[in-house]
């Protein structure tokens, strides 16, 4: 029993030295982005009032990572929670989920995940959306539908726990998640039932902010999405507007940490070669959401993972709602 702990704590020994070399030699600098980088276009005008809306955020899972693992440039010895969540928003027309975090069937699904990729991405379950949702209490009288911000399987671990509601996600992010195989991220044993109702989330050539495509999903302007490749082919953001002009946007895994695109800094180096898929446009979009942060100040960006970006009001069962 002590030969394998001690060959444990080598093990972990050697990969903490593996990323913290890794990091120094292949780091890899954003220049200073300029504001007038990016032209920015404002959202139609929309006729209607937007809705009252609830904005709640639910935590699945967590893990507790090095920061420096998180974006290049932090501590190797501070660590900072990381979230696996669905973002809940009621809408008068629908309850929508965006992301699902794992699922009530994540040990099972993981078995899938290649063992040199395991130690890489433990999770400590909390409790999954399925047993946490109360849709009756959050969102009364409404249906469930479900929007993804990409496939990867800490994002749609949950889909087939809701049974009958539809998920929105891009074709091309579908067809990567079918034909990537496990080595990317997917897991195909978490979206392979065929009682699934795929829909597609098509974007239109409207301009939103400093996004070329959108998609204005209830058509009042209350959520728009938006297309965010580099991660993955087909990855998409989520703005989230409230009536009384407090922002909010959910970009999935662009970033792990508010810092990546505060700074803007990719993941490390390590990581980034695992989870990104074209790291190039990455970048392009460590830039952009750069470069609305520094337009509106006041804009809540929320990466999928970076738990201290979280709205500590809105964790679910608590929730934010319309002034």
């Amino acid at each position: 029993m002590m030969a394998k702990k001690k060959l444990a704590i080598m093990l972990l020994a050697s990969l903490v030295l593996i990323l913290f070399i890794a990091n120094v030699v292949t780091r890899a600098p954003i220049m200073e982005v300029e504001k007038d980088t990016y032209s920015f276009a404002s959202a139609p005008a929309q006729e209607t009032k937007k809705p009252e809306l609830r904005l709640s955020m639910m935590v699945t899972a967590t893990v507790m990572a090095p920061e420096a693992v998180m974006f290049e440039g932090g501590s190797w010895f501070k660590s900072r929670k990381m979230g696996h969540s669905a973002i809940l928003l009621c809408h008068p027309d629908a309850l929508l989920m965006f992301d699902t975090g794992l699922g009530r069937d994540i040990d099972q699904q993981f078995k899938a995940m290649p063992f040199y990729l395991k130690p890489l991405f433990s999770y400590e379950i909390l409790k999954p959306a399925t047993e946490q949702l109360d849709i009756e209490s959050f969102c009364p009288g409404r249906k469930l539908q479900i929007a993804l911000s990409h496939l990867h399987w800490d994002h749609a671990s949950g889909i087939e726990d809701f049974k009958g509601a539809p998920v929105w996600t891009p074709a091309e992010e579908l067809s990567s998640g079918r034909n990537s195989g496990n080595k990317a991220g997917y897991l195909g044993n978490q979206f392979d039932s065929s009682d699934i109702q795929w829909k597609p989330l098509d974007f239109k050539k409207q301009n939103y902010e400093n996004y070329k495509n959108s998609l204005d999903f209830f058509g009042d302007g209350s959520v728009i999405f938006v297309p965010m490749g580099g991660h993955t082919k087909g990855s998409a953001g989520m703005f989230v507007n409230f009536a009384d002009g407090r922002r909010f946007f959910f970009t999935g895994d662009t970033s792990w940490s508010l810092e990546g695109f505060a700074r803007p800094a990719h993941k490390h180096a390590l990581m980034r070669k695992i989870v990104d898929g074209n790291v190039s446009e990455t970048e392009q979009e460590l830039r952009r959401v750069h470069a609305l942060m520094q337009l509106y100040p006041d804009l809540h960006v929320i990466p999928a993972h970076d738990y201290n970006a979280y709205v500590p009001a809105a964790i679910y069962p608590d929730y934010l709602v319309n002034n």
